[in-house]
């Protein structure tokens, strides 16, 4: 037993810390659903291997009682966190990616309730509270949200995005300024200055009225 004060990560990291093709995947993850850093993956990808161990455990030992009993609450659980629909089986469980579980977090979700405009955006308002679940207000953008918490997303009640003109709002209108005073447009043009070529004959002319005076 470890020391409280410093508990062990719950998370393996890669066997070779300089793949090409795992570090560009991981990579595409951090992007996509606006991630902290490369550890939420693997935290997503451990809990993954640990259901898909206790599924094939329970595939060996499927003509127990017990493993039977464990394969409906493995179920029910996965599917009580939106993770497998209703009638999936344990090989459901064993196709399972991080994915699945990435999809489920509180940053992801509001983001696709349409509470935040970008994913990143999302991480920002969980963490400075402006979200709350079943009317608490989390702090956590990593918290699994299940399907019954799923619709109960909404922003925090002391949050000014409870306002629809709020400018960080999605879908908030921006202020229309005053429209701009047409121009008058009947103004007389400026004439055009006079080439050489069309000076030099009324010089003529004017050379002309002299030698005859």
């Amino acid at each position: 037993m470890g020391d409280p004060k410093f508990p062990s990560k719950h998370y393996n990291t890669p066997s070779h810390p300089w793949q090409k093709i795992r570090i560009e995947q991981e990579s595409n993850l951090v992007n996509q659903y606006g991630l902290k850093n490369k550890k939420e993956i693997w935290r997503a990808d451990t809990k993954v291997r640990e259901m898909r161990r206790q599924a094939r455990k329970l595939t060996a030992n499927s003509s127990e009682t017990q493993a039977q009993k464990e394969k409906v609450l493995l179920l029910a659980k996965l599917n009580r966190l939106g993770m497998l629909e209703q009638d999936s089986a344990l090989e459901d469980v064993l196709r399972m990616s991080p994915e699945n579980i990435l999809d489920r977090r509180l940053q992801t979700q509001v983001y696709l309730q349409g509470l935040s405009s970008t994913v990143k955006q999302a991480r920002q308002l969980i963490v400075h509270g402006h979200i709350s679940v079943d009317g608490a207000v989390t702090r956590v953008p990593g918290m699994t949200v299940t399907r019954l918490q799923e619709k109960n997303l909404t922003y925090s009640p002391s949050s000014a995005l409870n306002s629809d003109l709020h400018p960080v709002r999605p879908g908030a209108k921006a202020p229309v300024d005053d429209e701009p005073i047409e121009e008058d447009t009947t103004k007389e043009e400026p004439k055009a200055e006079k080439t050489d070529a069309q000076k030099e004959p009324e010089t003529k002319e004017e050379n002309t009225k002299e030698a005859k005076k």
